[in-house]
C-alpha cells in the first residue's frame, strides 16, 4: 500500500493552481485605473477644501488681530507707519499687529515700534527677524519662496491691505485712498460709514515671477527705489486693473485656489471668495469705507 505524505499533497495542490491570464491581468489593471480616476478628483477636492479653509482662517485671524489692535489704540492699524509724511520706509500693518497674532517676541526682537524699519536705510534692508516665515501671512496654495526676491528678500506675504478705490497717477505721502488702511492712517470703526460688512480690509495676492505676480511682504514698506515708492509691499489701491481678480496686472488680487478666484477679508471679520470674472466695479466700491454706494457682491 502506498502512503502519500502531506508534503506530496501540498505539492500536488500547488501545481494544480491556475495562473492569471494576460487578459485577466489587463482587466485588473483597468479596474484599478478606473478606481484611481474616480478617487483622485475627490482627493484633490478634499485637499483644496482644506487649503481654502486654512487661507480663509488666516484672513479671519488677521482681521480679529486688527480689531484687537483697534480696541487698544482706538483705530485700525495703518498700512504702514512712518515718523514723517514722506517716502521713507515704514513698518507694515502685518508687523504692527504681531502681538495680536501670538508673535509678541518677534515684535520686540525686530524692534517694531522702537526702531526705524530697515535701520533707516533707503531702501530698507532685511535682517534675520524680517526674514522670518510666518504661516499666518502665507496662503497654503502659494508655491512661492519664503523670501520675496522681487522685494529685497524680505519675508513673503500673500496678503495685502486694500488701500481704497481712489487711484492717483502720482503717490503723495499720507494719501487717503478712501479705504481703511494707508500710510499713517488712523481710521476708527465709526468712520467706516458704509458698514464693516461692506468694506474690504485685506486681499490675497500670489507670487509667480513667470507672470509678474509680486505678492507682498509682511515686515513693511521698503521705501523709494528704482524710481518708485514701493507701497505695494504692504498695500495697493483698487483700480480696474487690481480689481480684476487674477488679472494680468502685477498687483492684481489673485491666488492659486482651484476655484479660480481670491479671498478678501472684510472689516467685520468675514471672509469671502471672489471668483474670476467678478465685475471690477463691485470690488472697487467695496474697497471704499464711506462712498455711500451699496453693492451686492457676486459670490
Amino acid at each position: 500500500m502506498i502512503v502519500h505524505s502531506p508534503r506530496h499533497k501540498l505539492a500536488a495542490s500547488a501545481s494544480s493552481r491556475r495562473a492569471f491570464t494576460l487578459i485577466e491581468l489587463l482587466v485588473v489593471i483597468a479596474i484599478i485605473a478606473v478606481l484611481i480616476g474616480l478617487l483622485l478628483p475627490a482627493v484633490q477636492r478634499a485637499r483644496e477644501a482644506a487649503l481654502r479653509t486654512k487661507c480663509s482662517n488666516n484672513l479671519h485671524q488677521i482681521v480679529i488681530a486688527c480689531h484687537n489692535y483697534a480696541d487698544v489704540n482706538k483705530h485700525f492699524p495703518p498700512a504702514y507707519s512712518t515718523p514723517y509724511p514722506n517716502f521713507d520706509p515704514g513698518w507694515g500693518w502685518a508687523a504692527i499687529i504681531l502681538p495680536y497674532v501670538e508673535q509678541d517676541n518677534l515684535f520686540k526682537s525686530a524692534g517694531v515700534g522702537t526702531t526705524l524699519f530697515g535701520g533707516g536705510a533707503i531702501p530698507a534692508q532685511p535682517n534675520n527677524w524680517m526674514q522670518t516665515k510666518l504661516s499666518i501671512y502665507r496662503c497654503p496654495t502659494d508655491i512661492g519662496p519664503d523670501l520675496n526676491p522681487i522685494r529685497l528678500n524680505f519675508a513673503m506675504s500673500n496678503y495685502r491691505a486694500v488701500a481704497g478705490p481712489i487711484a492717483y497717477p502720482v503717490f503723495t505721502p499720507n494719501l487717503d485712498m478712501g479705504g481703511v488702511m494707508w500710510q499713517n492712517s488712523q481710521i476708527r470703526f465709526d468712520q467706516i460709514t458704509d458698514g464693516t460688512s461692506n468694506t474690504l480690509l485685506v486681499g490675497e495676492c500670489l507670487f509667480d515671477q513667470s507672470v509678474d505676480k509680486r505678492a507682498a511682504i509682511w515686515p513693511g514698506m521698503s521705501g523709494f527705489r528704482d524710481g518708485a515708492v514701493w507701497i505695494s509691499d504692504v498695500m495697493w489701491w483698487v483700480d480696474d486693473a487690481a480689481a480684476t481678480i487674477n488679472g494680468p496686472a502685477p498687483q492684481a488680487f489673485s491666488s492659486r485656489h482651484l476655484g479660480r478666484g481670491a479671498f478678501f477679508a472684510f472689516c467685520d471679520g468675514s471672509v469671502r471668495f471672489f471668483r474670476e470674472g467678478t465685475d471690477p466695479s463691485i470690488v472697487k466700491w467695496l474697497a471704499g469705507r464711506n462712498d455711500g454706494v451699496v453693492v451686492t457682491p457676486e459670490f
